[in-house]
């Protein structure tokens, strides 16, 4: 039987987020960032920001499959961000996105997607991506 819980994304948000808080150094105090912008008929939000190798990494968490990801569009294509994570409830994968713009050339981003389970590996997964 299958049951829809209501809640659903905002538990998979906040396991995310206990994970993402707790995986950085002990000498660090835990922090968790996420962007916001609130423009008149255009508000968008990237669910958490996450600093690696200098730059900044957006993390969006979707409960299910699938989900569209407006909000990191927006992100990418206002930040120049070129690398983005998604955690959802598919396969593991990593594929050249091209980000949705209004206005101006088309801006690609390398989006990997790991299922939830996957959060204590993300670190690993990510490098091993990037090289």
């Amino acid at each position: 039987m299958h049951r829809l819980l209501v809640n659903g994304g905002a538990l998979c948000e906040q396991y995310v987020g206990q994970h993402l808080l707790h995986q950085q150094p002990a000498y660090m105090t835990p922090d968790l960032f996420y962007w916001n912008r609130e423009t008149r008929g255009s508000a968008a939000e990237v669910d958490y920001l996450f600093p690696l190798a200098g730059k900044v990494l957006p993390i969006e968490v979707k409960a299910g499959k699938t989900g569209a990801l407006r909000s990191l569009h927006v992100f990418v294509q206002e930040k120049g961000v070129d690398f983005a994570l998604r955690f959802n409830a598919d396969t593991p994968s990593e594929h050249r996105m091209r980000a949705a713009t209004v206005v101006g050339d088309p801006v690609f981003v390398r989006l990997v997607s790991l299922p939830l389970y996957l959060i204590e590996q993300w670190p690993r997964l990510v490098s091993e991506s990037a090289s």
